[in-house]
């Protein structure tokens, strides 16, 4: 018979590991990083400091944990999209309707993710900064897979994929900044839809000069 009690996930733990998180979660959007201590976040949890270090050695390695989760769920969007049979055109607006739905449901964990990069990257551990690029760089991997086949199908100019990868990224990553900065003034649906139809509309010329 095989051994199945490793596999066994303890519920309690599960629990309380999302409560530490979504504590973290609330004192690091509202203190920053600096402020932020783990005596405030254990008692936002409703536990002791002894019990949330049993989940993470330190508050780095904490607030890390929760910027990794982030960047993890949106490397996952787009290894999938790269997955689907599908065109590239339709690969891209469906990655586009995932990704604004992951941005609203997971509003706080970009702030953090943005912080992170753009504010304090140079406080982190090497190792740290370095898996955060990890992540960065398997990304645009991905989703130069799709680049590549949206330039053999003719909905993308016949640019370097790499480079073209980085535009589409940083276009997406500039609405979410902006949206961050003031979802008033900026919808970040809006934004979405208009940069899926500005593609649909390359695709639209692309075949009218073919036929």
């Amino acid at each position: 018979m095989a051994k199945t009690l490793g596999l066994r996930k303890n519920p309690l733990k599960d629990e309380r590991e999302t409560a530490f998180k979504q504590a973290a979660l609330k004192v690091f959007s509202s203190k920053g990083y600096h402020k932020a201590t783990m005596q405030e976040i254990a008692l936002e949890a409703g536990f002791g400091k002894g019990t949330l270090y049993w989940y993470w050695k330190s508050k780095e390695e904490l607030y890390f944990a929760l910027i990794k989760e982030m960047h993890e769920e949106f490397l996952q969007l787009v290894s999938e999209a790269c997955r689907r049979k599908a065109t590239a055109l339709e690969k891209l607006l469906w990655l586009g309707n995932e990704i604004v739905d992951l941005y609203y449901r997971e509003r706080d964990y970009c702030k953090l993710s943005w912080k992170m990069r753009a504010e304090e990257l140079e406080t982190f551990s090497p190792q740290y900064v370095e898996e955060l690029h990890d992540y960065v760089r398997r990304t645009k991997r991905e989703l130069e897979k799709i680049v590549t086949q949206g330039i053999r199908e003719g909905i993308l100019p016949p640019f370097d994929p790499y480079y073209l990868s980085c535009i589409l990224l940083g276009l997406v990553e500039g609405m979410e900044i902006q949206w961050l900065e003031d979802s008033q003034a900026f919808d970040l649906r809006e934004g979405m839809g208009m940069a899926l139809e500005m593609l649909m509309s390359f695709q639209r010329r692309a075949a009218d000069k073919t036929s």
